[in-house]
């Protein structure tokens, strides 16, 4: 799969974000994080396949809800 094709709108905004940009949440404001999509695991469940956050290295995954999409207030390619 090609991930370069993949992109997320941000809601009420011209911004886009794609795999491998780094975001800033509002309510995670000290913590950037990597944007990917792909197979992930998440709270000891079966991996499903989707758009999630790392940080910390990897050592830190969260699904990435459409609230996130709300409260991303930056974003580095």
């Amino acid at each position: 799969m090609n991930n370069s094709n993949l992109f997320l709108n941000i809601p009420n905004s011209h911004e886009v974000i794609r795999p491998g940009y780094t975001v800033k949440l509002g309510r995670f404001s000290n913590d950037e994080w990597l944007v990917c999509f792909g197979w992930y695991e998440f709270g000891g469940n079966r991996p499903v396949c989707g758009w999630y956050l790392v940080k910390d290295g990897g050592l830190t995954t969260k699904p990435l809800q459409l609230p996130d999409l709300d409260d991303i207030y930056l974003i580095n390619l």
